[in-house]
């Protein structure tokens, strides 16, 4: 008979303690054994959404479609670039022109809200057809009967503008008072009178001059009569313009009215006449 030492009998005893124990319920609902004490933790799985930055492409589920330059601001009415939901922003019209839009001619703009072009400045007109059509200053040679004279010029040659929305005005002059040349706004330049004399101009005689500005006639050497200036000739004024003016100076009754007594003897004693 083999005898068993104390050390065996108390592993034995050690054995089936732990054997009932895993028949008591040694394992927990999830069938994991709880031998040795050891825990088991469980994390639920989570889905991270990747951030939305706003890069500027409409339609792909971004909060904020941008304004199409990848940097996520929304568009911009005035900065001058054309975003998606713009037609033009300022002075950039992405090209268009008033002839792409359909009209003749003319400036193009860009609507405040630049959601369409301002198509005030375009003309529906056809521009050198020699028909002056609705908003034409003037068309080829039809200037509306225009000249340079008419439009404040001295002279030269009228024409009218490629875009028939003004005149050209490159072949005018301005007037030059003292070349000879009745110009503009001048009724006379030096010695060319226009055809005028002291006559014309309501006096009985004499000899008229043109002023230095060339815009109107000296009449200093005009007389109001035709008579002697050493009688009382009946007449305003005599015929020598030296004595009239001296005397009329003194005395206007002499040129205004009549050449009388009082106008003779001014000539003699107060200018000169010789009787």
């Amino acid at each position: 008979m083999v005898s068993r030492s104390p050390a065996r009998i108390a592993l034995i005893a050690s054995l089936g303690w732990l054997v009932s124990s895993c028949s008591a319920g040694g394992e927990d609902e999830g069938g994991f054994s709880t031998f040795g004490n050891t825990s088991f933790t469980t994390t639920a799985s989570t889905t991270v959404e990747p951030e939305t930055t706003g890069d500027g492409e409409p339609g792909d589920g971004d909060p904020d479609p941008g304004d199409g330059d990848g940097d996520g601001d929304p568009p911009s009415c005035g900065d001058g670039l054309v975003d998606p939901t713009e037609a033009c922003d300022g002075s950039n019209l992405a090209g268009e022109t008033c002839v792409s839009l359909g009209y003749a001619s003319g400036t193009l703009g860009c609507a405040p809200n630049c959601a369409d072009f301002d198509v005030s400045g375009c003309s529906s007109a056809t521009c050198g057809n020699a028909v002056i059509d609705d908003g034409e200053l003037c068309d080829g040679p039809e200037l509306q009967g225009q000249t340079c004279a008419s439009i404040g010029f001295a002279g030269g040659q009228l024409g009218c503008n490629p875009n028939c929305l003004s005149f050209d005005v490159s072949g005018c002059v301005d007037a030059t008072c003292g070349n000879g040349v009745i110009e503009g706004s001048e009724v006379c330049d030096g010695n060319n009178l226009g055809g005028q004399t002291c006559a014309t101009q309501g006096f009985a005689g004499g000899s008229l001059l043109c002023n230095g500005s060339c815009t109107g006639f000296n009449t200093a050497g005009c007389t109001n009569g035709s008579g002697d200036c050493c009688t009382d000739n009946g007449y305003p004024g005599c015929q020598v313009p030296s004595i009239q003016n001296c005397v009329c100076a003194l005395d206007p009754y002499c040129c205004d009215t009549l050449w009388d007594s009082l106008c003779v003897d001014a000539a003699i004693f107060d200018c000169g006449a010789v009787c």
